[in-house]
């Protein structure tokens, strides 16, 4: 008889260990695309942190619902998604570029030189760089090979602005220690964790400045870019700013960033 019990509570506690485990399964995304990252926050069963398995990038959860889009501020609604944290650097495109094989950054330019990769090694001393020299084809590329979406114009300007159609990530008042662009003085790319207190109402940084970022919306003949660079003012870093531009161009000033969004 003690036996049999000594029995049962061993199988009670094995099936309650497979039911964790299952759980955190489910949590590791479809085919491990994704992991929580450590300590994170839920919303219902979604972390609100989590890292990307193949680039290795932190991304960040948009809850769905309304919020105000465009200058207007338009009502629209989104089902959840995930944003990278970061624009893509220089380091996570090195790993796409071992992985595929697929062109490196160059342009045979004297403007582009500082920037231009040698072989599949970015310029010394910048992992942390956004990557530039890369035209729409190329940021798709990238993100087909992570298992990620370049996200719609939607989605980045809700990443950007929360709900409230605030003007710039951090509010309605510009302040130019907050980004990288042209009242800044830079006047070139920055490292994509330099401006920490720029960051959205969801925790993404560099959506005001630094690099534009290419998204999959259509537009006239090419694609939306949003965000603003360090070449511009405080008026084109605003989050409802949507210029376009050719899907083959590639600027010292343009890179881009992947959206994720889990299935139902």
């Amino acid at each position: 008889m003690r036996l049999k019990l000594i029995r049962i509570v061993a199988l009670i506690a094995f099936l309650g260990w497979v039911s964790s485990c299952r759980r955190e399964s489910d949590r590791s995304g479809p085919g491990a695309l994704w992991k929580p990252k450590s300590r994170t926050e839920y919303v219902g069963d979604m972390p609100r942190e989590i890292i990307w398995v193949k680039d290795g990038a932190e991304m960040v959860l948009v809850p769905g619902g309304e919020f105000l889009y465009g200058e207007n501020k338009e009502t629209k609604t989104l089902d959840a998604f995930y944003m990278d944290k970061y624009p893509v650097t220089n380091e996570r495109y090195q790993k796409f570029i071992k992985a595929t094989g697929h062109r490196s950054p160059y342009l045979d330019e004297e403007w582009a030189k500082a920037h231009n990769w040698k072989g599949k090694k970015y310029p010394r001393g910048m992992a942390k760089y956004p990557v530039v020299l890369v035209s729409w084809d190329d940021a798709m590329a990238f993100c087909e090979w992570a298992g990620k979406s370049l996200p719609t114009e939607e989605q980045w300007e809700k990443a950007a602005r929360g709900t409230d159609g605030r003007l710039y990530p951090w509010g309605d008042e510009f302040d130019e220690r907050k980004c990288n662009c042209f009242l800044t003085r830079i006047e070139k790319p920055t490292p994509v964790d330099k401006f920490p207190k720029g960051a959205s109402p969801y925790g993404c940084v560099d959506m005001a400045g630094n690099v534009w970022e290419w998204t999959a919306t259509q537009k006239d003949e090419g694609y939306v870019m949003r965000g603003g660079s360090y070449f511009e003012g405080d008026v084109r870093v605003r989050s409802y700013i949507r210029p376009w531009g050719r899907a083959e161009v590639k600027g010292l000033n343009c890179g881009f960033r992947c959206s994720y969004v889990p299935p139902k």
